[in-house]
């Protein structure tokens, strides 16, 4: 019980009629207001959703990776426990936290695995069905409800003619509702004048390219020096491209790493500074203009990343997988520029990047070392064809 969990704590409100108030007054996050008001107030129930919700997300994570031994799937889990930062979980609290991210990334990675299978298999009805509501649940998070655009617009792009069915078309209409809700719901317009005043009074007053170097070099921070997930993901790559002697992967890999732990110090000090002074009135903008170094930096190494994967892999599943789900993720991550609260929100909005990340690194994981030897083909088989 700690932060925002405190607060809903001694709400003295029905679920439903505190989910409706805040959804005029607050966000477009419906059903989990609610839900973190009933989790608040029972720990219980908010333990046994959470151990649901944590089989149901590696479950399904296990499942679109192709992971079918006992084996494989300790590493993934012991790796990710090993690697993600539970510290991302303290800035609104941990009971706000997983309800409001935790919860819809589980029901949406559920939703994703049934979405893949069914490009291999025939899946039964009643899962598609069930996967869907669970769809809808997932994407009043607003990040997820971005994710779930790029994600339909990478499907459009593989299936072509393929993606128009009535499956495709209930997908393309509950992204369409989720992005009006985002859009559209008094609570957010609300909270976002009232967030203004309060975390960055003159967020209006920035240019858009000075919000996106902010929010560029906020999820630089936290990739390489706040928890150093690119650091490991990149000596990842390294040594897949030590395994396989390519040395074009090999000299990129490093020069990644090298210029990661250059960009250390160039990040932290004009961040903190925007943060130390985003809540004044007296904003001075040109501090934004000591980001665009290490942006610079950060750019190069993404760019590097995608390189060193298609060079490790060509053009195969894998490779798109890899790009596509770090992208999306990365997209979704930046798009909380827009937001006033882009520095209030410190990581969260950056959880799904995390996972991906984490996931990605697993995959490299059993590349090197092949704990996972009789695997299932991945998703995507059309693209390798």
């Amino acid at each position: 019980m700690s932060r925002d969990a405190l607060w809903f704590s001694k709400v003295n409100s029905s679920p439903l009629a505190f989910a409706i108030k805040r959804y005029e007054t607050w966000s477009s996050r419906f059903w989990i207001e609610g839900a973190v008001l009933v989790s608040s107030k029972h720990l219980f129930i908010f333990f046994l959703i959470t151990i649901i919700f944590a089989f149901l997300l590696f479950y399904s994570v296990s499942k679109l990776i192709s992971f079918n031994k006992f084996i494989s799937n300790l590493v993934l889990v012991l790796f990710f426990i090993a690697l993600f930062p539970i510290a991302s979980l303290q800035s609104a609290g941990f009971i706000a936290t997983i309800v409001n991210y935790i919860w819809p990334s589980a029901l949406f990675a559920y939703w994703l695995m049934i979405d893949n299978q069914r490009n291999s298999e025939t899946v039964a009805s009643y899962k598609v069905i069930i996967s869907t509501f669970c769809l809808i649940l997932s994407v009043f998070n607003e990040g997820l409800a971005i994710m779930l655009f790029l994600y339909l617009i990478i499907r459009l792009v593989i299936e072509k003619k393929e993606f128009l069915n009535i499956y495709r078309l209930i997908c393309l209409l509950v992204s369409f509702l989720s992005i009006l809700n985002v859009l559209f719901c008094p609570g957010n317009q609300k909270r976002g004048i009232s967030e203004m005043t309060h975390w960055f009074p003159t967020f209006d007053h920035l240019s858009f390219w000075d919000k996106l170097l902010i929010q560029l070099d906020n999820i630089a921070s936290n990739l390489i020096v706040n928890h150093n997930l690119m650091g490991i993901f990149l000596l990842l790559l390294l040594a897949r491209a030590v395994q396989k002697r390519q040395s074009l992967s090999i000299i990129l890999s490093g020069l990644a790493i090298m210029l990661s732990k250059i960009s250390e110090s160039l990040i932290s000090k004009p961040l903190g500074t925007i943060v130390k002074h985003s809540s004044g009135k007296e904003f001075n903008y040109n501090i934004t203009s000591m980001l665009l170094a290490p942006s610079l930096i950060f750019i190069i190494i993404l760019g590097l990343v995608v390189f060193i994967i298609i060079l490790l892999y060509g053009k195969s599943s894998k490779s798109l997988i890899a790009i596509t789900s770090l992208g999306t993720t990365f997209a979704t991550g930046m798009s909380i520029s827009l937001s006033p609260t882009l520095l209030a929100s410190a990581d969260r909005p950056l959880l799904f990047l995390y996972f991906v990340i984490i996931f990605n690194c697993v995959v490299l994981l059993d590349d090197m070392i092949e704990f996972n030897k009789n695997k299932d083909k991945v998703v995507f088989k059309k693209i390798s064809e």
